[in-house]
């Protein structure tokens, strides 16, 4: 039994650290974004502003690793880690869905696809009362269609072309000549399923059990925090090795 008690006492500790890492983060991201977006003429207004913040200063970088190793890239950086040593376009996203957040403004993740099908670059879909509009934080612009109008992820999956404005605090209104930009925007989704294997794997089963709606089902908040991510995993684990001992516990029982 000592040896599930010091498991269950190391979960319970690396649990409580992570809460409060997360806790202390929030509480400087909330204190910076409240510090440095002025107050717009509309919630829609604020959340460009944030947005034209995150493009004129995130630096540009891979996104910095929550914990270095490397079975655990797949958390991300967290958001202050990234305010401070950058990210790419996964990273500014990440930054910016979580500051709005403190400004009480709901947003997450969206992800374009190329036209090979695979995930190629991630953006910002803000849900507002009034409206609601998909922003790039990492080229300074946010979609509207041909009157004007900002878009939303259903918009972009019925194949309407977008077209863009410039955030504040840039003059950016094109995605760089390539073939990288080569995108379909009817295959639009709310998430990354293309990355690895695993991802693949579980998208395939998801979108049979929601009959497809697993395409535009925004990502709660708490999954833009690694420290909550992890967490959750840690919990997860200690919980199923205090059921496998539990059983093993009885079968040893009733064989005695």
């Amino acid at each position: 039994m000592m040896p599930l008690l010091i498991l269950n006492l190391a979960g319970f500790i690396a649990i409580s650290i992570l809460l409060w890492h997360c806790w202390s983060e929030w509480r400087t991201l909330r204190a910076i974004v409240h510090r440095s977006v002025p107050k717009g003429e509309s919630t829609f207004a604020t959340a460009l502003d944030f947005a034209g913040l995150v493009h004129a200063h995130a630096p540009r970088s891979e996104d910095p690793r929550f914990i270095p190793i490397a079975a655990l890239d797949i958390l991300g950086g967290s958001p202050i880690s990234i305010l401070r040593r950058g990210g790419c376009c996964s990273g500014l996203c990440r930054l910016c869905i979580t500051g709005l957040r403190t400004l009480g403004i709901k947003a997450a993740q969206v992800t374009l696809y190329h036209t090979d099908g695979q995930a190629q670059h991630a953006l910002v879909e803000v849900s507002l009362k009034e409206q609601a509009a998909i922003v790039d934080p990492l080229y300074g612009f946010y979609y509207v269609d041909s009157h004007g109008r900002p878009m939303t992820i259903e918009t972009l999956r019925r194949g309407v072309k977008p077209e863009y404005r410039p955030l504040p605090l840039s003059s950016s209104v094109v995605y760089p000549a390539n073939n990288y930009y080569n995108v379909d925007f009817s295959r639009t989704k709310t998430a990354n399923w293309s990355k690895t294997r695993v991802r693949r794997s579980a998208y395939r089963i998801l979108r049979t059990l929601t009959v497809g709606r697993i395409d535009t089902l925004r990502q709660p908040l708490w999954l833009e925090w690694p420290q909550l991510v992890l967490a959750a995993g840690i919990i997860l684990g200690v919980l199923t090795f205090n059921v496998a001992m539990l059983f093993l516990y009885r079968a040893f029982s009733f064989g005695a």
